[in-house]
């Protein structure tokens, strides 16, 4: 996944908004998978690559967005990477997207989180053997 945004930098974490060409599945769009990827501090949590927490947002017609998130800083400061993805079905991303979600809830969002997941994983930026997710409502 490039970046496709310039990174961020705050005291606790740093953060790059990610877009990757999503995996194809039938009726739903083609437009590229949005994520923000947080990553501690050097400093922060234990020595080597930071575990990555996944995210997917409620809804499921949400999103996550490139805004302070006192949780996740929290999750920074610990040593956790955070992973926000956007799947096709996010609100913000046009009507098309939003709507393939429909008769697909299950399918298009959970192969997004897991190619966005397996992206970042292979990235080089998180310890690939330490992988977490959590949400609530429909994350």
């Amino acid at each position: 996944a490039a970046a496709c945004a310039p990174a961020g930098d705050l005291p606790d974490f740093s953060y790059r908004v990610l877009s990757l060409d999503p995996t194809p599945v039938e009726g739903a769009t083609n437009d590229p998978v949005q994520s923000i990827l947080l990553l501690p501090a050097a400093d922060a949590g234990a020595p080597g690559k930071p575990p990555l927490l996944v995210v997917p947002h409620g809804g499921p017609h949400s999103c996550h967005p490139t805004a302070y998130l006192p949780s996740y800083a929290y999750l920074c400061a610990a040593g956790y990477a955070v992973l926000c993805v956007n799947y096709r079905g996010s609100t913000g991303f046009g009507q098309a997207p939003l709507e393939c979600l429909a008769g697909r809830i299950g399918v298009v969002d959970v192969v997004d989180v897991v190619a966005a997941t397996e992206a970042v994983r292979a990235s080089g930026d998180v310890d690939p053997a330490r992988v977490g997710v959590c949400g609530g409502s429909h994350g």
